[in-house]
């Protein structure tokens, strides 16, 4: 076999395991939208060197703490996987480097996770947020400040259990004052009763 022939195998090869990597990818960001309560597309680069690894790093476990991953993905797999579920990013959305955050659990916490790290990254602000997917709908990025400044789920569900024990805590609230009152008659009878009986002795 000639040099040739064998750089020629080698390069076949070598793009037959390019494509297989891309294969998983593209399977790995098809599972992972399936599960998502939201997608944010992120800017980790930006103007001026972008994150570091150590950001990075600190990212994602800022997003593991509330079930997110951060995903630094090629644009062309992230679009082909967004477009599966009829989801077109705007214009320039997919342009440049990017990394996805698939929030698994609450929406909220994610969105709050990645928009409050930015604010700690002095003085570029990465990762910067390109756009936004919830329930296969596009979000603008005040939608997502909006869905950040939410209560996370559990809190919400403590207020709603409160809301739904209230009117059990008025109605005892109404029963014990009847009894402390119907008490206090019975103490004021027998004293008076008392008093009675002690006069005619």
């Amino acid at each position: 076999m000639s040099g040739r022939e064998e750089g020629r195998e080698t390069l076949e090869i070598m793009n037959a395991q390019n494509l297989q990597r891309k294969a998983e990818s593209l399977e790995h960001l098809r599972e992972c939208l399936k599960k998502a309560s939201i997608i944010i597309l992120t800017d980790y680069r930006g103007q001026a060197g972008g994150l570091t690894v150590k950001a990075i790093t600190e990212l994602r476990g800022k997003l593991r703490e509330c079930d997110g991953i951060y995903k630094i993905a090629k644009n062309t797999l992230i679009r082909k996987a967004l477009s599966e579920i009829n989801i077109e990013c705007e214009a320039g959305t997919l342009e440049g480097p990017t990394a996805v955050v698939f929030g698994m659990g609450d929406p909220a916490a994610a969105a709050k996770a990645v928009l409050e790290f930015a604010k700690t990254q002095k003085p570029n602000g990465l990762p910067v947020v390109k756009g936004a997917v919830m329930d296969n709908r596009l979000l603008s990025i005040d939608e997502l400040k909006a869905i950040a400044a939410l209560p996370s789920i559990e809190v919400l569900r403590m207020q709603l259990l409160g809301l739904m024990l209230a009117p059990h805590r008025n109605i005892l609230g109404v029963l014990n004052a009847t009894g402390r009152s119907m008490a206090t008659v019975l103490d004021a009878w027998n004293e008076k009763r008392s008093k009675e009986e002690a006069q005619e002795a």
